[in-house]
């Protein structure tokens, strides 16, 4: 079973990578078929043979320092040589000209973005941006994040782990490109897997901390409706073996939360949040039908009592359940306009697609230093 998870995230991980390589590659030349199989292979060979097998043996702390120094001089570098408002990608201006207007004293819910788009992350999401705007550059925090996610797994696994999962997203084009255009989705994603890691390092209980963890929650679906994926993976199985008065008390915490952290807009300009066209409830929910919001939930809650809380299997199956929520709504688009053939269009962000890729990297960086300890 270990095997088959492995090479399933394993391949899962190579196919975001693929794809990222194949469109972007297919607009500057007509070779673009061979760079996507030499990515393909290169990579697999890289992770299977050098890293696997070889790489591993001389990993250490001091690696990971030079190896994240570099990271960070070469992310700092991709983003500032790249004039941000060249860029046909408008998450980064969502955020910032959210708080243009918000220190301007205009109502942020309005703002458009450089493309003339509207910001869909909710307030805990636009309000931890506040220090990367004050510098000058909200694309900072998909650096920092990073940063603080790799620090949490040499704190709290190992310097090995830490060291391959920094190899794996440094030869991921899709993570590069979330650097490049200074978007804050994958972002998002791994500030949620630091507080997964740190909340299991440190055995959070949901049975003894139901209002401390419905508070969290509350506040990590203040960031994005997807958030709360990873949470419920950790969290799903012993939520539903409390008690049902547990159970209303957290969702009732968790709601409270969710709606106080909106309620100062509420009171702003309480229209122009709830029934304005492209307010950010609407823009979260307009990937997929309520048809198959409700099927993907039917399959979360069965994948929650399949695994059973088994840490093992936590990241891979964590992984996989973004990646059906993204190919349900794609596939549903697909069926609706007759798009089988365009993946790569714009009525496609294949985008979506790298939430799940922090949680493949990480389960296929236990299984590489699991297997060489073992």
């Amino acid at each position: 079973m270990n095997t088959l998870v492995y090479y399933t995230t394993l391949a899962l991980y190579l196919v975001i990578n693929v794809l990222f390589v194949e469109k972007y590659a297919a607009r500057v030349t007509d070779y673009h078929l061979l760079f996507s199989l030499a990515y393909l292979l290169g990579a697999y060979l890289s992770i299977n043979i050098i890293l696997k097998k070889v790489a591993t043996s001389f990993l250490s702390t001091k690696w990971l320092i030079c190896v994240g120094f570099l990271f960070i001089c070469i992310a700092l570098g991709i983003q500032y040589k790249i004039n941000p408002l060249t860029i046909q990608v408008d998450r980064w201006s969502a955020i910032h000209n959210f708080l243009v207007n918000l220190f301007q004293g205009n109502y942020p819910y309005g703002s458009s973005t450089h493309l003339g788009g509207y910001g869909s992350p909710f307030p805990v999401w636009q309000m931890f941006h506040i220090p990367f705007y004050l510098v000058g550059n909200v694309g900072l925090s998909i650096i920092i994040v990073t940063i603080a996610f790799i620090a949490t797994l040499y704190f709290c696994h190992s310097d090995k782990l830490a060291c391959v999962v920094t190899i794996l997203l440094g030869i991921s084009p899709a993570f590069w490109y979330e650097i490049a255009v200074r978007s804050d989705l994958i972002t998002n994603i791994l500030f949620v897997t630091i507080i997964a890691e740190w909340l299991v390092y440190k055995e959070v209980r949901l049975n003894n901390h139901v209002i401390s963890l419905g508070i969290m929650a509350g506040l990590i679906l203040s960031t994005r409706f997807i958030a709360i994926i990873p949470i419920w993976l950790l969290y799903g199985h012993e939520l539903l073996k409390i008690g049902w008065e547990k159970q209303v008390v957290l969702l009732l915490t968790t709601l409270a939360t969710f709606g106080l952290t909106f309620l100062p807009f509420v009171f702003w300009e309480g229209s122009t949040l709830l029934f304005f066209e492209y307010n950010p409830f609407v823009l979260q929910t307009r990937q997929g039908s309520w048809g198959v919001l409700f099927l993907f939930a039917l399959i979360a809650i069965s994948t929650t009592i399949y695994i059973k809380g088994n840490a093992k299997y936590r990241m891979a199956y964590t992984g996989i359940l973004l990646t059906i929520l993204v190919v349900m709504a794609f596939v549903e688009k697909m069926w609706q306009h007759n798009l089988w053939t365009e993946l790569f269009s714009p009525a496609f962000d294949i985008t979506y697609l790298s939430v799940a890729l922090p949680f493949y990297i990480e389960n296929i960086g236990f299984s590489i230093v699991l297997e060489k300890n073992s």
